[in-house]
């Protein structure tokens, strides 16, 4: 499972670091998701400190952090160029919104004034079968049907997040949302669930999804 993100344009990047007055910076990339999305690692590294630079900005380090989403390794990455860090105006992230979310969090406590952005978009929680092509498979919802689907998420899989089975609309195992080019994820589960003998499955009655429960502020604690 990779978390999918995608480059937002250049101008835009430019304009937020303009806007927070950032002229020295330190660029902080994913080498996990983002680099397989092509849109962190090494390669990413390397591209946006060419595009800063020509665009006047000072970079005073770039790294590429195995796990920008745990707070311990970039306490750890951070504290190897701490003098950077103190001198930049801001820190740009090459990650998902969860490794901004881990910067800002270990960033208040020792720079609470350095703001942290980020050149990507989060799109989705994902699977990929080849390089640059990726697939919704996760949103990450909290109340998992994998176990009455087959494995096979109707949330991600179908276009309209139907809990009992496909609506009329499909055809020929094909979904009407996008001109029948995607397949019905209902048609997906029903011949993973025949394949399996558990057709009993496909029949059983859900409850309409409740979706204040996927909210905001959600959190897990291991006790």
């Amino acid at each position: 499972m990779v978390v999918i993100t995608t480059q937002k344009p250049t101008e835009e990047v430019i304009d937020a670091l303009n806007n927070f007055k950032i002229k020295k910076l330190v660029v902080v990339s994913c080498g996990v998701c983002s680099a397989l999305c092509q849109t962190g690692g090494t390669e990413g590294l390397e591209r946006w400190t060419d595009i800063l630079q020509e665009k006047g900005f000072e970079i005073l380090a770039g790294i590429v952090s195995e796990d920008v989403c745990d707070n311990r390794v970039m306490k750890k990455d951070l504290r190897k160029i701490d003098d950077a860090v103190k001198e930049a105006d801001g820190i740009l992230t090459l990650s998902c919104g969860l490794g901004v979310a881990s910067l800002v969090q270990v960033l208040s406590k020792n720079y609470p004034n350095k703001p942290v952005l980020v050149s990507n978009n989060t799109e989705f929680m994902g699977m990929t079968e080849r390089i640059g092509r990726f697939y919704m498979r996760c949103i990450g919802c909290g109340d998992c049907l994998l176990n009455e689907t087959g494995g096979i998420c109707p949330i991600t899989t179908c276009a309209k997040a139907l809990m009992n089975g496909p609506c009329g609309g499909q055809l020929s195992g094909k979904c009407e949302v996008g001109n029948y080019e995607e397949d019905c994820g209902w048609i997906l589960i029903y011949n993973r669930l025949k394949e399996m003998g558990r057709l009993d499955l496909f029949s059983k009655l859900r409850a309409p999804r409740d979706w204040s429960k996927t909210g905001h502020q959600r959190q897990v604690v291991f006790r």
